[in-house]
């Protein structure tokens, strides 16, 4: 009932150069591996259908066939994934007319026709929880058509869509509670508005209008967007929820300004926050941060550097007494990563623990990671055997110390 078609041995095998007859004789290869389990299944119900390689236009009537065999099984789970580890191709369409829809005009690919589906079809209607489409042209209209028409749809991602431009989740009769959007490129607004929403995640290049109104449920929101403004802007479309929170991740480097007013969250227990090693306003950063959330029990800081840094700016003297865990994921070692721990065993006077992960979780994704994967590993593990020896000299015994 479980069908994960994700050939990553054979991907990265033909992923140098990309493209060339040993790709296509493995695309080739691995569309007919589909079919043939396709062809061939004959249980009344699939309850997972991922499909995960490098595919195009020129697959279409395979998948074509898949998405229907796996919604006639009653899906629960439905993965699409066809340009993994950052291939550059002609994007694959969603088979849309699956679904009742039709080809339209250069300025509106899709146009909605009343469906007529065969009665089969509409079991996986019926039955899908989950639905994630990674970088697969995906229109709008479709993906409001499942939220619609998905009773009990409580998950959806969409990964590196072009035809996404607007995304509205409005009405207690959509059951999501889970949406993510990453990378997709020409979407401009998101709207979420007397909803069951749980958890929001949106990462992109672009500043997108982000309309959040009475969603009582959502605890859970995370925010990567490149701007100047983004603590303004950031802050500003998440008013109206962010007393709620209990999760709260911004991805994106928070520029300091002394005169800002940090908004208080009392109920944020969970902070993820991009930490500058190379800003001399880092920690002055982290303290406000700190300030704004009382009752923070857990802080994971992602590292990132571009520069050599001499020394931080004096932080503002302040004591956090319910912080108990600090994560720090990319660590490598510098001079900063020290100072910066000084300083969180000073401020978080309750703390218990401190985990250091030298894996560069953006690199985790990436087509190099799985080629140079040896090198890397071996990398990783000379930054956790140094982390160890200077850890084990300076943190208190009261503080547990864990090397991921």
């Amino acid at each position: 009932m479980n069908l994960n078609f994700d050939d990553e041995d054979t991907l990265c095998r033909t992923a140098k150069p990309p493209g060339g007859e040993a790709q296509e004789l493995a695309n080739l290869r691995y569309v007919n591996w589909v079919n043939s389990v396709v062809e061939q299944h004959r249980g009344p119900k699939v309850e997972q259908f991922r499909v995960s390689f490098h595919l195009d236009k020129r697959s279409s009537s395979s998948i074509d066939k898949w998405i229907r065999f796996a919604m006639k099984k009653g899906v629960q789970m439905l993965d699409i994934d066809f340009l993994e580890y950052g291939f550059h191709q002609s994007y694959t369409l969603f088979p849309h007319q699956v679904f009742g829809f039709k080809q339209g005009s250069a300025w509106r690919p899709f146009c909605f026709e009343v469906p007529n589906l065969d009665p089969c079809m509409y079991t996986g209607f019926k039955s899908l929880k989950d639905l994630c489409f990674k970088n697969v042209d995906v229109a709008e209209e479709v993906l409001q058509y499942f939220l619609s028409n998905c009773p009990v749809l409580e998950r959806l991602s969409v990964y590196n869509s072009r035809y996404v431009s607007r995304l509205r989740v409005v009405g207690t009769s959509i059951a999501l509670k889970y949406l993510e959007i990453r990378e997709c490129f020409m979407i401009e607004s998101v709207e979420i508005r007397d909803a069951n929403l749980v958890s929001f995640t949106y990462a992109g290049h672009t500043m997108i209008n982000l309309l959040i109104r009475n969603v009582p449920r959502l605890v859970d929101v995370s925010i990567c967007e490149p701007n100047n403004l983004f603590f303004e802007v950031v802050f500003t479309q998440l008013s109206y929820c962010l007393s709620q929170l209990e999760t709260l991740n911004l991805t994106y480097n928070v520029l300091f300004r002394c005169d800002r007013i940090f908004p208080k969250m009392p109920n944020l227990r969970h902070l993820g926050l991009i930490f500058e090693g190379d800003d001399a306003f880092a920690l002055v950063n982290l303290t406000y941060f700190l300030q704004a959330c009382p009752c923070l029990h857990k802080l994971v800081l992602q590292m990132h550097y571009e520069g050599l840094l001499k020394s931080f700016a004096r932080a503002p003297k302040f004591s956090h007494n319910f912080l108990k865990v600090v994560e720090m994921v990319g660590y490598v070692g510098r001079t900063s990563d020290f100072a910066l721990v000084r300083y969180l065993i000073k401020t978080a006077v309750n703390l218990e623990k401190i985990v250091v992960n030298p894996v560069q979780t953006w690199l985790l994704q990436s087509l190099n990671y799985r080629i140079m994967k040896d090198q890397i590993l071996k990398w990783q593990e000379n930054v956790r055997d140094r982390a160890r020896k200077y850890f084990k000299r300076r943190v208190p015994k009261g503080i547990e110390f864990v090397c991921l």
